[in-house]
């Protein structure tokens, strides 16, 4: 008998927010997209625009005026264009990692590498006289993603429907784009800001690997990942594979995906959702 056999999980956006069974990366959105449309309405009140200033991190503000915007600015963005391009990045690597390390370490990415973000720019203006606002969740959304690339770096993805590559790749462009990014004529201090979240994701997940040992510890997930798809069998019946062969081919598609998976893999698992 099979229970519980979902070989191909979706990711579910519920229409609550805040719920207990939430996604960290599910919330994340929530309360960006709340600020987002929040900051828009009180934009068309008197002194409106304001708010998003004060929210905003800006270089040269005295850091008693400005401490929280270390945090905050890093839920607040532009434009439509500009939330919906980083929520689509949280969106489609974000979950990747959240079913492999659980929600907690994908807070800590995402705030850890937004604020190290933030600060990264600050020393980039301190020596380069910038005094641009910075906001956006680009640098905590960069920390997730070189963690993902860092973890399962072979997990395959289907490029615009159509090619199949994997997940370093994708990575590897991306930062060798923002570094061009960093001295160009627009958006440097947002790029500068990714080096930061880089940075922060890439100590965060090798140190969680135990690859170094952090002065402050960092809690340790679980030898074994955890996964979305799980089987249960009964082992009465004598041509289905044991529970330990099940597990192996379930932890494979957590690492790399299901399409990864060899024939004869795809035939067990289809030889196991059969019985019941």
């Amino acid at each position: 008998m099979v229970q519980n056999m979902r070989l191909n999980p979706n990711f579910q956006f519920t229409s609550k927010p805040f719920q207990p069974t939430n996604k960290a990366i599910v919330d994340i959105i929530w309360i960006n997209a709340i600020v987002f449309f929040s900051l828009k309405i009180i934009g068309f009140l008197p002194f409106g625009q304001f708010v998003s200033y004060l929210f905003a991190f800006v270089p040269g503000r005295p850091i008693y005026l400005s401490f929280f915007t270390y945090t905050t600015s890093i839920f607040v963005h532009y434009g439509f264009m500009h939330i919906l391009g980083n929520m689509l990045w949280l969106y489609f690597i974000g979950i990747i990692l959240e079913d492999l390390i659980g929600k907690k370490h994908i807070w800590i990415l995402y705030l850890g590498g937004g604020i190290v973000g933030v600060l990264t720019y600050q020393i980039f203006s301190y020596f380069l006289g910038q005094t641009n606002p910075l906001i956006g969740a680009s640098a905590g959304i960069s920390a997730i993603i070189v963690a993902t690339a860092i973890f399962t770096p072979y997990y395959q993805i289907l490029l615009f429907g159509v090619l199949n590559i994997q997940l370093r790749w994708i990575v590897i462009a991306k930062v060798f784009f923002d570094l061009i990014g960093i001295f160009g004529p627009t958006n440097a201090g947002g790029y500068q800001a990714h080096l930061g979240g880089y940075l922060f994701g890439l100590l965060y997940i090798t140190e969680l690997r135990g690859h170094w040992n952090f002065p402050i510890k960092i809690p340790k997930f679980k030898s074994k990942p955890s996964r979305s798809a799980k089987v249960t069998i009964n082992h009465s019946s004598s041509d289905i594979p044991n529970q330990a062969e099940i597990d192996r081919i379930l932890d494979k598609i957590s690492e790399s995906g299901y399409d990864n998976l060899t024939k004869k893999e795809k035939e067990t698992l289809f030889k196991v959702s059969n019985k019941r």
